[in-house]
């Protein structure tokens, strides 16, 4: 090995000629320039001294001369940081020696292996070493032209090649076959040894993104456990408030009692729309389901909570509902969440003591959705809001900017489209969705408040290893009659269905011991307690991207599926849908 250590310090010299100053990634393609024109350097020396023992001519013997010395000169100019004319000086020589040697000894150099060397040579040469679309296209052309101009002149003879003999004919063919086959190896090599660099880094950046998926699973998984006991603590302070209504100490603290109700609400949005748009990343989005719906109480539903955040600021929300039926056939989660988006945008950036107005009119295939609020939003603005991570501040709040650029990706998956338009005054955001109108029956609206006799006589398990939780569910479901047994994991909430044999169980999914997933398993196998309703209430969000948690519960046994910060009004309706009503025990007189 010492004895080419001198050797390989000067192949490594020419190699990083003028590398050491340049930036990643552009130091590959100046090595590579450096180690081609180094490499054609020697091929012209050589064999051009062949080509010159077989015909002593100076139409042979100048050219080989301006050839290798000029590639000596990209070295060059590269070692002097002239990098775009080391560039240009490489490939002009090429285009220039391909179309003067395949004229000069004509079919001394088969027509085939020159294409061959034009088309993958030069062609991917270029591209490894620019990244302009622009200079790309000149290659390209200039490849075209110079193609063009050998296949005209073979034909036409406008040039007549050199005479040859048979024997050096062969010879020159075999040198210049061989010569340009490594060049085309050495282009084929480069380009895999780039894609090999970039699936590298795709996988590093792959390993960085999952980490990052983990954390934030993780993180997010702990966020709910206790924005879920302060939501659950709001909405158990809003529904006492609502109950007493003329207490003095009440009206005092009831403008403190619906900032914490509308701060839960916006919480839960932000942390709802980062996790949706980490599963659109992963391409685990889940697929669309279209079903009958009740679209006009849909939306409703959406103001009623979206009223909570616009009554801080004094802000009306008004809904024209023009479509034909109340129902469409139509994904429900997917146009709660784009019409959720959507209007708490505009609460989020509608001027104080305003009104954000809703407008549902019919179009030739399903409806159109206008939110119109207060505010102006710049021309500039428009065109970058649906980008991700473009967020905007007002003096109230600001937001992840990812919502309308989630918005924009549920739209199109539904097939719809949205505009948005400022007329200097308001701000109009107006979505159009394809669907079938259709008949459907309404459901009793939804109230916050608390029958407190409405599971008189029920008894309820609550399972759930948090104590804050714990506490919450337990003092809402007291509050609606029902009489409660709570557990910290799956273990305790089993014996506890065994021994009670409660009415319904209220439980979370990721608990120590027994999680609620075997818990539900196990009871769905006990004979007498396997119809049990049974609540799963998670804050799980990700599942790895793997699966959506709720359909794996639902197929496991769970009656419904809530997710943290569960919202009492929501989990009351469940209870509802699957509790009979009881009346309560008498108890024994004399």
């Amino acid at each position: 090995m010492q004895l080419f250590s001198p050797a390989l310090r000067f192949l490594n010299k020419i190699r990083n000629a003028g590398v050491v100053d340049a930036k990643q990634p552009g130091r590959r393609p100046i090595q590579y320039i450096n180690i081609l024109a180094f490499l054609t350097s020697t091929l012209v020396f050589l064999l051009g001294g062949v080509f010159y023992a077989q015909v002593k001519s100076l139409y042979i013997l100048m050219p080989l001369v301006l050839e290798g010395f000029g590639m000596l000169g990209v070295i060059a100019c590269n070692a002097r940081k002239r990098y775009n004319g080391a560039n240009f000086l490489m490939f002009a020589i090429h285009y220039i020696a391909a179309g003067y040697w395949t004229t000069l000894l004509g079919n001394a150099i088969p027509i085939e292996v020159v294409i061959a060397f034009l088309l993958i040579f030069l062609t991917c040469g270029s591209f490894l070493v620019y990244k302009d679309r622009r200079i790309r296209v000149y290659s390209l052309l200039a490849i075209g032209v110079l193609l063009t101009i050998i296949q005209c002149n073979t034909y036409f003879r406008w040039l007549v090649p050199i005479p040859l003999e048979p024997q050096a004919a062969f010879i020159m063919r075999l040198c210049t076959t061989g010569g340009m086959l490594i060049f085309i190896l050495f282009v084929i090599y480069a380009f895999v040894r780039e894609i090999d660099i970039l699936l590298h880094s795709l996988r590093q950046s792959n390993s960085v993104l999952m980490a990052n998926a983990a954390f934030l699973r993780e993180t997010f998984h702990e966020l709910r456990t206790p924005l879920n006991s302060i939501f659950g603590a709001a909405q158990l302070l809003d529904i006492q408030m609502q109950e007493r209504t003329n207490d003095p100490v009440v009206k005092e603290i009831a403008p403190e009692i619906r900032n914490m109700l509308g701060s839960g609400l916006l919480a839960k949005e932000i942390i709802d729309n980062v996790l949706d748009f980490k599963k659109i990343e992963a391409g685990k989005f889940y697929e669309i389901k279209a079903e009958k719906m009740n679209l006009q109480q849909c939306m409703e539903q959406c103001i009623r909570m979206n009223q909570y955040v616009a009554n801080l600021r004094n802000i009306t929300i008004r809904l024209d509902y023009q479509l034909p039926a109340a129902g469409a056939v139509c994904d429900e989660i997917i146009f709660k969440k784009i019409f959720n988006n959507l209007l708490s945008n505009a609460v989020k950036f509608a001027a104080d003591k305003s009104a954000v107005l809703i407008t549902a009119t019919p179009t030739a295939n399903g409806g159109s959705f206008s939110i119109q609020n207060q505010g102006t939003v710049s021309q500039d603005k428009i065109k970058t809001m649906f980008l991700p991570f473009e967020s905007e501040r007002n003096n109230f709040m600001e937001g992840t900017g990812i919502g309308l650029h989630l918005t924009q990706h549920l739209i199109e998956i539904l097939n719809g489209r949205i505009i948005v338009s400022c007329d200097g005054k308001d701000t109009v955001f107006t979505f159009h969705l394809p669907f079938e109108s259709c008949q459907i029956n309404r459901s009793k609206v939804e109230s916050m408040g608390v029958n407190p006799t409405e599971f008189a006589g029920i008894r309820a398990v609550i399972v759930d290893d948090n104590e804050m939780n714990q506490h919450i569910l337990q003092k809402f479901v007291s509050r609606t009659g029902a009489s409660t047994v709570v557990c910290a994991n799956g273990k305790e909430g089993l014996d506890a269905t065994i021994s009670e044999r409660p009415d319904i169980i209220i439980s979370d999914a990721h608990m120590p011991v027994m999680d609620g997933k075997q818990m539900l398993e196990q009871i769905r196998e006990i004979p007498g307690l396997a119809d049990i309703p049974i609540i799963i209430v998670s804050g799980d969000a990700f599942n790895n991207y793997n699966a959506d948690e709720s359909e794996i519960m639902i197929k496991a046994g769970a009656n419904a599926y809530l997710k943290k910060p569960v919202s009492f009004r929501e989990l009351y309706n469940v209870m509802k849908l699957h509790l009979p009503k009881k009346s309560p025990v008498p108890e024994d007189q004399d």
